[in-house]
């Protein structure tokens, strides 16, 4: 007990050491949480980037790259098979889009990555951020009629409602469809109305 009475009666006397005490205090914990966000974020970084980029990519020659892509993953799981956890044969062609926006032509550069639905699960967790069940199940893309996740299945029941949702896949489509019937049949109807005026 003497001894934090002498460190309280010497730092009461001399604020020059509380200060040095302080600031040091202050700098290490400061070093303790960046070195902690720090972390946290290259772990995120390299789980994101390990979901999306495969630890080896085997790339081939030419305009044909690899023509036989199942002989050679036969080939590879017979020398490593132990070690290969999922494998999966992928297209990537670069591409250029082009699309009218408030009446200008514009230009993307894009690229266009095939890939093989039975497979590509296993490689990559693009499967996860998928929104209805059965395509998470099976990598699919096909539109479903209703069934898709109301809350974000990843967070859990605290997500919050998606009602939007409700509507998704074919019903969308449907409702998308009708309201473009309805608008090209008002543009005629309104266009035919226009005619008659001039010309009488």
């Amino acid at each position: 007990m003497y001894k934090l009475l002498l460190c309280w009666r010497y730092l009461r006397t001399r604020y020059i050491a509380l200060a040095s005490i302080i600031s040091v205090t202050l700098g290490v914990a400061t070093m303790i949480v960046v070195n902690a966000v720090m972390a946290g974020f290259s772990n995120e970084m390299e789980q994101r980037m390990h979901g999306v980029l495969s630890d080896l990519v085997i790339d081939g020659h030419g305009l044909n790259n690899i023509e036989n892509p199942d002989f050679l993953m036969d080939n590879l799981r017979q020398a490593a098979g132990q070690w290969i956890e999922g494998m999966t044969p992928t297209v990537q062609v670069p591409g250029i889009i082009s699309y009218m926006a408030n009446g200008q032509l514009r230009q993307l550069q894009i690229m266009f990555i095939g890939i093989d639905e039975a497979t590509h699960a296993s490689v990559s967790d693009f499967s996860k951020y998928l929104q209805h069940p059965e395509n998470r199940k099976q990598l699919s893309f096909q539109l479903r009629d209703g069934g898709y996740d109301v809350r974000d299945h990843q967070v859990g029941d605290k997500a919050p409602l998606r009602s939007d949702m409700e509507q998704a896949g074919w019903k969308w489509r449907r409702i998308m469809a009708e309201r473009q019937k309805a608008m090209t049949a008002t543009q005629a109807h309104e266009m035919g109305h226009e005619t008659q005026e001039r010309t009488s």
